[in-house]
């Protein structure tokens, strides 16, 4: 009797990014990057009109969680600029284009993350998001 061999099926090669993609890349950065300062600026005019200690506090977290990401996004555009976006800050492997449509301020690969997330438990990886 004779065995036929199956070969598995490979996954499909991730998309990397071309420089074409690149404009609409940075204009989704830049919406977001209005988004956040726009959110920082109301913000800011909220915690002015907060009456009690506990609602400033709620607010200046909010506002510590937008510059965060803000800070996120002004690195992606600083990136850009500099022709190294879209590719990984640890191991410098291409970031997917698919990974980069989702969360277009990545800086790893999907790898990288995960080791990064498995490294710090119970924290905020550093590197992404």
């Amino acid at each position: 009797m004779s065995q036929q061999i199956q070969a598995t099926p490979r996954p499909a090669e991730a998309t990397l990014v071309s420089k074409a993609q690149l404009p609409r890349l940075r204009a989704e950065l830049e919406q977001q990057q209005r988004f956040r300062l726009n959110q920082i600026d109301e913000l800011a005019s909220e915690a002015a009109l907060a009456a009690d200690d506990a609602r400033r506090q709620v607010i200046r977290a909010l506002v510590m969680a937008a510059e965060w990401a803000l800070g996120d996004i002004n690195w992606a555009l600083e990136r850009l600029d500099r022709g190294t976006y879209g590719t990984c800050e640890r191991c410098t492997a291409p970031v997917p284009l698919e990974r980069l449509k989702i969360l277009p301020m990545a800086r790893l690969c999907m790898p990288c993350q995960r080791r990064s997330e498995t490294a710090k438990p119970g924290g905020r990886a550093s590197g992404d998001m």
